[in-house]
């Protein structure tokens, strides 16, 4: 099966989808789907779900997963990094669903619905991660948990990427890769190549310039110290390295954040 993999670098991000069909995709973000109309099929972890109104899907990072809508249906889909509510993000990295799905419920429908009013009227961050801290309060107990080691128990795919997720700012080579997961790294190389559709190298650079890019909007460090903080060695890969990714320079971009964030819209 080939999966794709889906690079977000916003932090929090939402919007309704409608007759939504996607192929199999991954991505280090946690996603709810909460269905408002009709029915769709979701395949998380390749188990396949149906879901009706009401009822809200909880895909933890880097689970495989995709949609199919076989008549009509809108979809309610929140992403935001597993380090946004806090509270929670032990849980959402060290564990994974026994069942992802949450039937309808009226208090979970109630604060998601708040959740993305908020999000919609562009209210203070903080706001954002108190009612994300909120829903999962409400929706975690309702799935079951189990203990992960995604060095043990996931599959090579999903090894590799919680591995660069936690070492992308560090020296990172395919050799090391291989070393620390006993993976061959040819066979690494080709899993980028074959089901990424990117090299290994240029993965690890969009996880950098990703990281640049949160840093330039969140903090006012001078950008030299932020293209070394984002684990590039030098002032001109990570220039070329962003401009590649965001079609403007650093320096551009931080002048001109507000418009920039107002553009940055992400889309399923």
């Amino acid at each position: 099966m080939k999966i794709k993999y889906q690079h977000r670098d916003q932090q929090f991000h939402a919007f309704i989808s409608t007759n939504n069909t996607y192929p199999p995709h991954l991505h280090k973000n946690v996603e709810l789907a909460m269905v408002l109309s009709g029915q769709i099929n979701i395949s998380i972890n390749r188990t396949e779900y149906v879901l009706s109104e009401g009822d809200m899907a909880v895909i933890f990072p880097n689970q495989p997963h995709s949609y199919k809508t076989i008549e009509n249906s809108q979809i309610l889909l929140i992403f935001f990094d597993a380090a946004f509510p806090g509270d929670y993000t032990g849980d959402l990295l060290s564990y994974v669903p026994e069942n992802p799905v949450v039937p309808k419920n009226p208090l979970v429908s109630a604060t998601l619905s708040t959740l993305f009013k908020q999000y919609t009227e562009r209210c203070d961050q903080r706001l954002l991660k108190a009612y994300t801290s909120v829903l999962l309060g409400h929706a975690i107990p309702l799935m079951s948990l189990k203990k992960i080691d995604y060095m043990k128990d996931a599959d090579i795919v999903q090894k590799i990427l919680a591995y660069i997720d936690i070492h992308f700012l560090e020296p990172l080579t395919l050799d090391t890769l291989s070393r620390e997961l006993g993976i061959g790294k040819f066979q690494i190389s080709r899993i980028f190549s074959e089901q990424f559709r990117i090299s290994f190298r240029d993965y690890i650079n969009g996880q950098r310039a990703a990281y640049a890019h949160m840093l330039l909007q969140s903090t006012t460090h001078p950008v030299t110290e932020i293209a070394f903080d984002s684990g590039f060695n030098s002032l001109r890969s990570f220039y070329r390295v962003f401009k590649k990714e965001y079609g403007i320079t650093p320096n551009e971009f931080r002048r001109n954040i507000p418009e920039a964030m107002q553009a940055g819209g992400l889309g399923k």
